[in-house]
């Protein structure tokens, strides 16, 4: 599963030229239109692209947004839901939830297996989490099934639909290759799970994918290897030679400090930087000192409750 990013995006980081309407001029419906970003496809190791097409989001002086945006390892909310954002020229933004891979639409005959299947997990979870805030409003889960253009304008609407079919003379995404079918089952094991914390093999299989090795979700020699070149922490008395090297990956970071928030009573900013709050957090937490090596992420991996 991937990691969702603390706040609203294109509100703590105002764009350059507006990217949403502030309320909604029709009522939402329990409609979520999917998108892929065309942002490039990133295969292996950590994937910026979600935060890149955030930043370029930021940046850009045309109109073009989405509520959600997500790669193989983050999701990042742009835009509150009650919020339009400008995803479809069709009509849609006044009463669908847009979401986006940030990858190519293009790519998906040619993706291997692992790659895939974290695609598709990360948009059956931002499906699921638009999808859980429609339920708290009242509203119909979306429905696990295709919407033609037609459809997907009813009143009473329930479903999703491509970018593709509601512009068809102008968009092709999330592609032709997009496998639907499994989409629909990663929303609806994502809604079965129902915000729970994921289990430890899939949290196994995160990491290794942010330390670059392969996420089979076996700790092997080569998980264990990866971990410590990818060793965190400040003390000054920590024995060099455990690690191959000091890397402090920002990534790796996040990871880490979304792990201590699902503990209860911790709650440190998820930004990347291994400051003295997650630090004084990993000691209380860990009961140990404020270096994170193989032993200290395996630690972290077994789930809150367990």
């Amino acid at each position: 599963m991937a990691i969702v990013r603390d706040g609203i995006y294109l509100e703590d980081n105002p764009p350059v030229r507006s990217q949403f309407r502030v309320g909604r001029r029709d009522p939402v419906k329990s409609v979520i239109v999917v998108h892929t970003a065309e942002s490039g496809t990133d295969t292996s190791g950590p994937d910026p692209k979600a935060e890149n097409v955030a930043s370029f989001i930021r940046g850009r002086s045309s109109a073009g947004s989405y509520h959600l945006v997500g790669d193989r390892d983050s999701i990042i909310q742009l835009i509150r839901f009650d919020n339009e954002a400008f995803h479809d020229r069709t009509g849609s933004n006044r009463w669908a939830i847009g979401i986006s891979l940030a990858m190519n639409a293009a790519d998906w005959p040619s993706l291997a297996s692992s790659p895939r299947n974290e695609l598709v997990t990360t948009a059956g979870q931002m499906a699921a989490i638009a999808a859980v805030w429609l339920r708290d409003r009242g509203l119909d889960l979306p429905e696990p099934r295709l919407l033609t253009k037609t459809d997907s304008d009813r009143l009473d609407a329930s479903g999703f639909i491509s970018h593709a079919r509601r512009d068809p003379t102008r968009r092709t995404d999330p592609g032709a290759g997009f496998p639907w079918s499994s989409f629909f089952a990663a929303y609806q094991q994502a809604l079965t799970d129902g915000g729970n914390e994921p289990g430890r093999d899939a949290l196994i299989r995160q990491l290794q994918s942010l330390v670059g090795t392969t996420p089979d979700g076996i700790v092997g020699p080569l998980t264990i290897a990866a971990l410590n070149r990818n060793w965190l922490g400040n003390d000054e008395s920590f024995d060099v030679s455990v690690a191959d090297t000091f890397v402090n990956n920002p990534r790796v970071i996040e990871w880490v400090q979304a792990r201590i928030n699902a503990r209860d009573g911790f709650s440190v900013d998820v930004d990347g930087i291994f400051g003295p709050r997650t630090e004084a957090a990993v000691k209380t937490l860990l009961q140990r000192g404020g270096v994170i090596t193989a032993e200290s992420f395996l630690a972290l991996v077994e789930p809150a409750d367990g």
